[in-house]
C-alpha cells in the first residue's frame, strides 16, 4: 500500500490517465484488506484506503471542473470577438488570394465594394465614413475582411464622392452603431465561493466545494481524521472559506469622496447636521508615518557565519604566543654549557606542554511577541505592519547588544585618553592598539584587524576636524575619507547603530557628542558567530487568545559569539571634540595650551 500512498502524495503532478489508473489501484487494494479477517489493523488499512480514494476522487472532479471552466473561458472569448458562439474567430478566416498575374485591385470582389449613391442622404454618407474609415470592423454588410490589411475598392466616381463629402460632417453628432452590435451591460451579484482547507480527505486545499451541505460532509471528515491526533490546545483548524467578490461600486476603499457616492447611488443622500466650522467630515489618513528604520545586523554580519543546529559548538581554548611560555622551550646550547660536568651536566630548557582546555558555546534565543486583536487586524492592516517592521527594529537591536555583551565577556579591558581632538586623536589610539597587538603575537603587519566602533564615531570625528585651524580643508570630510585615513594600518571598521544608544531629547540643550565610548579590536576570525536558524512560528492561538479573539505572532532566532582566536580588546577612549591638533596642544601630558607667537 505504501507505493498507493506515494503517488497519493504527488496527486497533483500525475496525469488523468495515471490518476484514473491509481483510482482502479486503490479500489482493488481495497477489496483485498477487506477480505480478510477484521482486526484494527485492517481497519485501519481500509479507513486508510478510503481516505486516499476521496482524495483521488476530488482530484478528478476538480480537473473535470477546471475542464468545463476553461472551455467555458474559451466559448466566452469566441464570443467576443465573432459575435456568435462557436463561430471560428475573423483572423482564422480564410482570404481568397488574387492570383500572381493579377493585381488585387483588378481581383476585388464587387460585394465588398460599397457603393454611397450620390442621391443617397446626408446620413447614410456619415455612416458609410465611419464603418470604412474604422479599421478594426471586420465585417461590413455581410462582407469579410482581415483584421490586419482591410482590403475596400472603390471606383472613381467613388472618390469624387468622398471628396465632395464634407470632412467634419461625421463629428457633427455622434455615431451610433447598429443595434445588435449594441454593447450588452450584464449585471451581476456578488459571487459567493467556498474554498476547502487543507488537510481534508477529498478535498485539496483551495478547491472549491459546492454548497454548505457538501461543507458539512468536509467537516465530518475533518474530525474524524483529528480523532487520532493528541494535545491541543485552542488551535483552529479551517474546513472551509467562504469569500464574496463585491463589484466595483459596492466596494469601500480609503478615497471617502468616492465611498459617499457610491453609498448614495445605492442608499440615497444622507443629511450632514453641522453647526458652524468646516461643516464636513474631516478625511481620514490611514497611512502610518514611517522614517525608514532599519533592522540590518552589521556586527552580525562583519563576523565568520557558521550553522550551529545542535544548539551550540565544542572547542579548545588556542594557545597564546603572547603569553610568553615558549620561552621556557628555547634556549641557546653553548661549547661551555656542552663540555661543563659539574655541578652536574647542563641541560637543554624544554616546554611541557598541557593539554587544551576544552570549552563549548551555546546559542542564545532572541524572542520577539506581538499580539493583535483579530478585528484591528482586519480594519487596520496599515497600523499592523508598521507594528511589526518596529519590532523587528527593536529585534535586530536586541540581538546586537547580546552579540556586544558576548564580545566583552571575551575581551581585555583597556583605556586611553584623549591628547588632542578626536578626528586626529583616534587615527592614532587605532594605530597604537593595531601595533601592539600584531607585535605581541609577533604576527604579520599585513594581518588585518577588525575594529567595532559606534556608528556616530564617523561624525564625531567629522566634525573635530571641521573645528581645525582654517586652510586645513577639512569643512566636509565623508566617511569613505577617515576610512583612507587607515587604509595602509591594515585594520577595518565595522560600524554598529547599537554601541551606543543616545538618549531622547528633551526641551533643554542639544545632546552632545558622548565623552567616551568603548570600541573593540581583534584579528579576524577571533569571533564566530554561530547561527542556530530561524523558527517562524507565525500565528500562536490557544484557549485564552481565543476567548479574547486575539492572537500573537512571534519569531525565535537561535544565535551566539564564540571566541576561538587569541585575544580581543575592548577599549574605552576618552574624547575631546575641539579641533585642536598637535601644533596647538601640549601632548607631553600637560593641560596648558602650546604658546602661539604670531
Amino acid at each position: 500500500m505504501d507505493h498507493i500512498k506515494s503517488q497519493v502524495d504527488g496527486l497533483a503532478e500525475l496525469s488523468d490517465e495515471q490518476v484514473a489508473a491509481l483510482q482502479e489501484s486503490i479500489v482493488r487494494e481495497f477489496e483485498l484488506v477487506e477480505g480478510k479477517e477484521t482486526t484494527p489493523e485492517v481497519v485501519d488499512a481500509m479507513t486508510s484506503l478510503a481516505d486516499m480514494l476521496d482524495t483521488v476522487r476530488g482530484e478528478t472532479s476538480r480537473r473535470e471542473a477546471a475542464k468545463e471552466e476553461l472551455a467555458a473561458r474559451a466559448a466566452e472569448a469566441t464570443m467576443r470577438v465573432t459575435g456568435e458562439d462557436g463561430e471560428a474567430p475573423v483572423g482564422d478566416m480564410p482570404v481568397e488570394e488574387a492570383p500572381a498575374e493579377e493585381t488585387p485591385m483588378e481581383e476585388a470582389p464587387v460585394e465588398e465594394v460599397v457603393e454611397t449613391p450620390a442621391q443617397e442622404d446626408e446620413e447614410k454618407k456619415k455612416a458609410y465614413s465611419a464603418e470604412t474609415s474604422d479599421a478594426s470592423m471586420t465585417q461590413v454588410e455581410g462582407s469579410e475582411l482581415s483584421t490586419e490589411e482591410p482590403q475596400t475598392t472603390t471606383t472613381a466616381d467613388e472618390v469624387q464622392q468622398e471628396e465632395q463629402a464634407p470632412v467634419t460632417a461625421a463629428a457633427e453628432q455622434p455615431f451610433e452603431a447598429p443595434a445588435d452590435r449594441q454593447p450588452v451591460i450584464e449585471v451581476k451579484e456578488a459571487p459567493v465561493t467556498i474554498t476547502a482547507g487543507a488537510d481534508i480527505p477529498g478535498y485539496s486545499a483551495g478547491s472549491t466545494i459546492a454548497d454548505m451541505s457538501e461543507v458539512a460532509v468536509a467537516m465530518e471528515k475533518r474530525i474524524h481524521s483529528l480523532r487520532r491526533v493528541n494535545g491541543g490546545d485552542g488551535e483552529q483548524h479551517i474546513v472551509a472559506s467562504v469569500t464574496t467578490e463585491y463589484p466595483e461600486a459596492r466596494t469601500l476603499t480609503t478615497d471617502a469622496e468616492a465611498n459617499a457616492l457610491k453609498i448614495a447611488a445605492v442608499a440615497g443622500p444622507e443629511a450632514l447636521v453641522a453647526s458652524g466650522g468646516h461643516a464636513a467630515p474631516f478625511e481620514v489618513k490611514y497611512d502610518i508615518y514611517s522614517i525608514g528604520s532599519t533592522n540590518v545586523r552589521p556586527l552580525r554580519d562583519a563576523l565568520p557565519r557558521f550553522q550551529a543546529d545542535r544548539g551550540g559548538i565544542r572547542f579548545v581554548t588556542p594557545p597564546s604566543f603572547a603569553a610568553g611560555t615558549y620561552a621556557n622551550a628555547v634556549g641557546v646550547w653553548t661549547a661551555t654549557n656542552d663540555s661543563a660536568t659539574t655541578p652536574s651536566p647542563a641541560t637543554k630548557t624544554s616546554l611541557t606542554v598541557s593539554a587544551a582546555a576544552e570549552n563549548t558555546k551555546s546559542t542564545d534565543a532572541v524572542t520577539l511577541q506581538l499580539q493583535f486583536g483579530n478585528l484591528m487586524t482586519r480594519a487596520y492592516p496599515e497600523l499592523i505592519a508598521r507594528h511589526n517592521e518596529l519590532a523587528l527594529v527593536q529585534h535586530a537591536r536586541e540581538a546586537e547588544q547580546n552579540l556586544l555583551s558576548q564580545l566583552t565577556n571575551g575581551s581585555t579591558a583597556v583605556t586611553t585618553t584623549n591628547l588632542i581632538g578626536f578626528g586626529r586623536d583616534f587615527l592614532v589610539q587605532i594605530r597604537r592598539a593595531a601595533v601592539a597587538y600584531r607585535n605581541r603575537h609577533r604576527i604579520d603587519p599585513n594581518t588585518q584587524l577588525q575594529a567595532f566602533i559606534p556608528e556616530w564615531v564617523y561624525d564625531a570625528m567629522a566634525a573635530d576636524l571641521t573645528l581645525a585651524m582654517p586652510g586645513d580643508g577639512t569643512l566636509s570630510v565623508s566617511k569613505s575619507e577617515i576610512d583612507g585615513y587607515l587604509s595602509h594600518s591594515n585594520v577595518t571598521l565595522v560600524s554598529s547603530p547599537d554601541m551606543t544608544v543616545f538618549g531622547s531629547q528633551s526641551a533643554a540643550a542639544l545632546l552632545e557628542f558622548p565623552d567616551e565610548f568603548d570600541w573593540y579590536l581583534f584579528a579576524e576570525g577571533t569571533f564566530l558567530f554561530l547561527d542556530g536558524g530561524t523558527l517562524d512560528l507565525g500565528i500562536i492561538r490557544d484557549s485564552t487568545l481565543v476567548g479574547t479573539n486575539d492572537y500573537k505572532m512571534f519569531i525565535e532566532t537561535f544565535e551566539a559569539v564564540a571566541k576561538v582566536g587569541i585575544e580581543s580588546l575592548k577599549i574605552t577612549s576618552t574624547i575631546s571634540i575641539n579641533g585642536v591638533a598637535a601644533a596647538l596642544r601640549d601632548t607631553t601630558g600637560s593641560t596648558a595650551a602650546a604658546t602661539i607667537e604670531l
